[in-house]
């Protein structure tokens, strides 16, 4: 899963923000950014995998910044509070992150790779695909996915443009942006973050539920003219949701129709809990629950005029570590209607929280009742609730 963790830190979860000194918590302040920019003090400048002098970074036109190591290293025997990695030569280029990927929509909306994969899945009412290759603002998608979803993903978001137009006083031209964690010392290769020098617009991000630790930016004198790096060290990859990076693995190959269903789980070997410490529950509770299902399936929620008998069927199924569910079953499938309200279990499988126990999330089995009212014909009229057993 670590290799998904640079994915998530691309999407910022809010705007609480300390430089070298504490800056004010007011999101329209722009005090929130630093007066003084750095020049990567004593930090290595590496270029096409050998140390060069800063200055001699105006020698090569065509050089280009890869990342930052943030932490302290030592090249070619000397030891570095850090270094920034430059390439002139494709050769030595980093390997761009989701190439090859479709182009995403949410709710109309286009978003990066990353953003996607920070969605709420448990809110999504459709999802389609094209394999069809688009070019977009002259750019060449794999395809395209599209999302409608009941979350209002934008809400509290501002763009990557409008947040450096509105915080900076800088042009989105003179920026590039150093996306990274919050670790104070390196673990992995997804602890550097990660560099975001085009396609501003793509981004946004939160500018409540605040969990931007620093921003601080530095200058860099290229051969063609100076560029500002501004590093934003940001927690929100600890709000990863696996869930959707696991969906968006292969998002081509996407199962449209079932997208958190897996039908062929094998729970062998597998501890399933029936009372875990938190036990799995449904994305805003069972009301909003029952009303995805009443979409889905074509039934309303309100009840006839007409006469009409209550009759019920009971459904149950495991839901896994991520948050999908498996082995969905009922012991009611004679009765007329309950095929088509199964399927639409399995089309809002995306709906559910995993189990937790001992700190750690865990399989459980769920157990639920859904009631609806039928008429004389045995057709089913309205879903009246939803409960678990």
């Amino acid at each position: 899963m670590n290799k998904y963790i640079l994915f998530f830190i691309l999407v910022l979860s809010g705007l609480e923000v300390f430089s070298q000194s504490e800056y004010s918590k007011t999101p329209d302040s722009i005090t929130m950014f630093p007066k003084k920019y750095g020049a990567f003090e004593h930090y290595a400048f590496v270029l096409n995998g050998k140390v060069i002098k800063q200055e001699a970074l105006l020698n090569h036109p065509k050089a280009e910044l890869n990342n930052v190591f943030p932490y302290p290293i030592r090249l070619e025997g000397s030891r570095y509070p850090g270094a920034v990695y430059f390439h002139s030569e494709q050769r030595f280029a980093p390997p761009v992150g989701y190439a090859d990927q479709p182009a995403y929509f949410i709710n109309v909306r286009q978003v990066s790779p990353y953003q996607i994969r920070l969605t709420k899945m448990e809110a999504y009412n459709h999802i389609s695909k094209s394999t069809q290759d688009t070019i977009i603002d002259g750019t060449q998608y794999r395809g395209s996915v599209h999302v409608d979803s009941d979350e209002d993903f934008f809400a509290d978001r501002i763009s990557l443009p409008d947040f450096i137009e509105n915080y900076t006083d800088l042009s989105p031209e003179e920026v590039i942006i150093h996306w990274r964690n919050t670790q104070d010392e390196y673990r992995n290769e997804d602890d550097i973050g990660t560099i975001i020098g085009s396609y501003f617009p793509l981004y946004s991000f939160k500018i409540r539920d605040l969990s931007v630790n620093k921003i601080e930016v530095d200058r860099v004198r290229f051969a063609e003219r100076e560029r500002y790096v501004i590093h934003i060290i940001d927690d929100s990859y600890r709000r990863s949701l696996p869930k959707g990076a696991l969906i968006f693995q292969d998002p081509l190959a996407l199962n449209t129709v079932y997208p958190c269903y897996l039908s062929d789980f094998d729970p062998k070997d597998e501890q399933i809990f029936i009372r875990p410490e938190v036990n799995s529950f449904t994305y805003k509770g069972l009301s909003f629950y029952l009303k995805k299902l009443s979409s889905t399936t074509g039934i309303p929620l309100a009840k006839p005029s007409s006469t009409t008998k209550t009759d019920s069927i009971t459904v149950q199924f495991i839901v896994l570590k991520d948050g999908m569910i498996t082995a969905l079953e009922s012991p009611d499938l004679d009765k007329p209607g309950h095929e088509v309200i199964l399927t639409a279990f399995k089309k809002n499988a995306c709906g559910w929280t995993p189990a937790v126990q001992g700190g750690r999330p865990v399989l459980c089995r769920r157990k639920m009742v859904l009631f609806y009212s039928k008429d004389q014909k045995g057709d089913i009229r309205s879903l009246d609730s939803l409960k678990y057993r």
